[in-house]
């Protein structure tokens, strides 16, 4: 691997450390990941997708697709870890090994004229990246050969990765690790077990199953090695308490709040906005029949019209005589 990151970090062969830019492997939470702790590589999902499409079209077409990797180099509390978040393919057809034999082998390698295109087009596209190693295709499961592992050798260097992409089949492919391809601890997507609301602690990443990814191809874990997790922190011990205490009521009552109280105040803003809409532009209703009168008030009121109006016709009898 040869290039600069943007912080100026780079894999330099022969160097037995070098200090890479810290950047908690959290933020790649749901990328593909290979090997865990020191020297883990993380492969962007998008990026991941093209490299299966690119293997699937070559599987059609009974050849070997194959380029360069590029990404960045970080580190944190747990080491040192590679990122790809772009890749070059060499031109299809160009590559006169690039064909499948009829019993399935292949010679397929880089040649110096396809390192050449592919190193001037990285000049442009990625001069921000390191050259993180190689990647090629085979048509369906299977594993490095003698000539993949030759190209391993020459392109790839401590800390980079070569990426064997099967062309079909419910597996999306595996990792080769540094200059003498040896396999991952682990292969999965990376998951982080507990909120992010500080640096993450050892404890805090893992190694999803891969069978947990969906949708997608699976990854090939090729040493079938489980994920080393470190033991949880004093501090994640005491959060985690803390959080396992809080009065379950408190917390429906949060959550209660946080799905209604939004809904509430739309329907008040809606139910204002339509009265004051209505008020506007329609006349008062002249039926409205104004507060109820309670009923014994409404018996003395017609108990006095009825006396009243008794007075009224024995006053006329009166009079009239």
């Amino acid at each position: 691997m040869s290039g600069m990151t943007d912080d100026g970090a780079a894999f330099q062969p022969g160097v037995e450390e070098v200090t890479f830019p810290f950047r908690p492997r959290v933020t790649y939470v749901g990328y593909r990941a290979f090997g865990s702790g020191d020297g883990p590589v993380l492969v962007d999902p998008k990026i991941a997708q093209k490299l299966r499409s690119a293997a699937e079209f070559a599987a059609a077409e009974r050849r070997i697709a194959g380029g360069l990797l590029y990404g960045r180099a970080w580190s944190d509390d747990q080491g040192a870890y590679l990122v790809i978040e772009g890749y070059l393919e060499a031109g299809p057809g160009e590559n006169k090994d690039d064909r499948i034999r009829g019993d399935g082998t292949d010679d397929f390698t880089l040649s110096e004229a396809d390192l050449r295109l592919l190193r001037e087009d990285a000049a442009r596209m990625y001069s921000a990246f390191l050259e993180a190693g190689w990647w090629r295709t085979r048509a369906a499961l299977g594993e490095f050969g003698p000539q993949d592992f030759a190209t391993q050798a020459s392109l790839v260097s401590p800390g980079g990765v070569g990426l064997l992409v099967y062309g079909s089949g419910v597996h999306w492919g595996t990792a080769y690790l540094g200059p003498d391809g040896h396999a991952p601890d682990s292969a999965g997507t990376l998951a982080a077990t507990q909120p992010v609301t500080e640096p993450p602690s050892a404890a805090s990443l893992a190694l999803e199953p891969e069978a947990a990814l969906a949708p997608g191809p699976e990854l090939v874990d090729i040493s079938a090695g489980e994920s080393l997790l470190g033991e949880p922190l004093p501090g994640d011990v005491a959060a985690a308490a803390a959080q396992a205490a809080a009065p379950a009521p408190a917390r429906r009552a949060r959550v209660r709040r946080l799905r209604v109280a939004p809904s509430a105040r739309v329907t008040s803003r809606v139910t204002s906005r339509v009265t004051s809409r209505r008020s506007a532009v329609e006349p008062a209703s002249e039926e409205y029949p104004g507060p109820k009168t309670p009923a014994d008030v409404r018996f003395v009121f017609w108990a006095l019209i009825a006396v009243v109006i008794a007075v009224a016709v024995i006053i006329a009898i009166l009079v009239t005589r």
